[in-house]
């Protein structure tokens, strides 16, 4: 079947076999912290405090997620994070907000083997944005054309985050969410998971 052919999530995480459990596949309270640093801080707080009604998706992206998103790439520069590539499979295109990657080892900017997936939930809808992170988590599998490579998800609202990870037959979501006034935390678990990505990579002989 298609992409296109399946008219509900349910019917296309049954044709792939995948179950979702809500699971505390990461231990937030033992993920240590790691302090933001003061000048994001202070961006943090002025985007929040001048945040308008009309600025919402593209709003949350470029002055809330990429930036902490940045954070964590900068102490992994081993991985490397993408801002709205495409990635596709048969009739379906999908432009997931940011993806982490293994860095080329050329040193080409060539986009492979997604890792992270990360998706800003429209209408700040969390459920809406985990059916775009399902879909988005399938098609990185197949790109990566092997079933056994975990593949992490984010969906974030800018001011909270979700967590999940595909790992075998299984779409693991984190029953708890992480906010910018937990933001300390936040940065260490979104560092722990680029850390992992980073151990998939060699683990699985991606540089």
């Amino acid at each position: 079947m298609k992409f296109s052919e399946f008219e509900t999530i349910d019917k296309l995480l049954k044709y792939f076999d995948l179950t979702v459990e809500k699971q505390e596949f990461m231990n937030f309270q033992a993920t240590p912290e790691i302090v933001l640093p003061a000048h994001l801080r202070e961006d943090i707080i002025f985007f929040l405090a001048n945040r308008g009604n009309t600025d919402r998706e593209a709003y949350a992206c470029e002055a809330l997620i990429f930036p902490i998103l940045k954070e964590a790439w900068k102490r992994n520069p081993r991985a490397k994070l993408y801002s709205h590539p495409q990635i596709k499979y048969e009739d379906l295109i999908l432009v997931p907000d940011y993806v982490v990657a293994p860095k080329n080892r050329t040193g080409e900017d060539v986009f492979q083997k997604p890792l992270l997936v990360t998706v800003e939930a429209k209408h700040d809808d969390y459920d809406l944005g985990w059916v775009d992170a399902y879909k988005q988590l399938i098609v990185a599998r197949l790109l990566n054309k092997n079933p056994d490579i975990p593949i992490y998800a984010v969906v974030s609202i800018g001011k909270g985050w979700e967590f999940g990870k595909l790992d075998g037959n299984i779409i693991y979501r984190h029953p708890l969410g992480l906010g910018l006034d937990n933001a300390n935390k936040l940065l260490g678990v979104l560092d722990f998971i680029f850390a992992d990505c980073v151990k998939t990579a060699e683990k699985f002989n991606m540089y």
